[in-house]
């Protein structure tokens, strides 16, 4: 087997080299469980159109040990044959569809727009993913001009999700995975204006996928400078607060804003927030670059299997 510094090398200059066209792949079923613990990365429209590309990512992604993959749907779902390619790797694949581009502004959505969302998810589920991961299901963070308490956006925002399982039955298998990202901050408060909580989205979704970029936590000292401990609170008090058996997996920091308050490398800051992950009570983590640049990923993601992690008491996936 090639090592896995050659692929990234490959995968660095896919643009501008000749590779070699791979062999036929028998089409495999669709993995319906996901990995007990996830270990994955986003992949872009940019990526499902260059297949040498798709192809070259998923091979290095197999050969490193991950085995999760989250997918954009929209504007060009990948193929058949790249979806049946990624299943034979042993890779899980994930349907990421977007549902309101920075958060909805109305109190309801507007009937076209439901209609082509239920859209990409019936072509998702056509194409054999056995997880929808709806991106955006919520109200926009400020900004609206409509008086509606928490408690009925919350019930506005379920309905949504509960409108999309029901009118995709005639594509989507009864075992269909349902999951959701979240706010990163979410996990950490009680009530939220964008009309997301981890209680209720537990009791209809099978997994949560909170943005814990610690980035993002404006204003927040310990949590921008601190990745390892951002990921592993955030994933526990998700568990914590989810209804027993939802899932709680983080989208970690692929990209390099604000690393500097940290004090640790690129690759370093990536890796720390990997094992945050482990040490949870979570479910594994997916890598968010939205470029799809993935070297120090990678490089990061070899260190974390081989090095301890910060914490030299790991928490137990099934404590409470």
């Amino acid at each position: 087997m090639k090592p896995l510094f050659t692929f990234l090398l490959l995968f660095v200059f896919v643009s501008c080299q000749s590779v070699s066209s791979t062999k036929s792949q028998q089409k495999s079923g669709s993995i319906q469980e996901p990995p007990e613990f996830i270990e994955g990365l986003y992949i872009n429209t940019k990526t499902i159109r260059d297949k040498k590309r798709w192809s070259l990512l998923f091979q290095v992604m197999k050969d490193a040990g991950m085995n999760t993959a989250v997918v954009d749907m929209q504007p060009y779902p990948p193929t058949p044959e790249q979806v049946a390619e990624a299943k034979a790797l042993g890779i899980y694949m994930v349907a990421r569809v977007v549902n309101f581009e920075g958060g909805l502004l109305e109190k309801t959505p507007n009937a076209n727009l439901i209609s082509s969302i239920q859209k990409s998810i019936r072509k998702a589920c056509e194409l054999g993913f056995p997880e929808i991961q709806l991106d955006y299901i919520r109200y926009a963070d400020g900004g609206t001009n409509f008086s509606m308490s928490y408690e009925k956006r919350y019930e506005s925002i379920l309905g949504i999700i509960k409108d999309h399982k029901e009118k995709t039955k005639d594509s989507c298998p009864s075992d269909t995975k349902w999951s959701a990202d979240i706010f990163g901050r979410v996990p950490f408060i009680e009530n939220d204006i964008i009309g997301q909580k981890v209680e209720p989205f537990s009791e209809e979704l099978n997994g949560l996928y909170p943005m814990l970029y610690p980035s993002h936590f404006y204003g927040l000292t310990k949590r921008v400078s601190d990745p390892y401990g951002t990921i592993k609170d955030g994933l526990d008090l998700t568990v914590k607060r989810a209804k027993q058996g939802t899932k709680a997996i983080a989208w970690v920091q692929g990209f390099k804003m604000m690393v500097g308050p940290s004090k640790l490398s690129y690759i370093d800051y990536i890796k720390v927030q990997m094992q945050g992950a482990r040490d949870s009570a979570g479910h594994g983590f997916i890598v968010w670059n939205a470029g799809n640049e993935y070297l120090e990923t990678m490089n990061a993601y070899e260190k974390y299997k081989k090095e301890p992690t910060p914490n030299s008491t790991k928490v137990s996936k099934n404590e409470e």
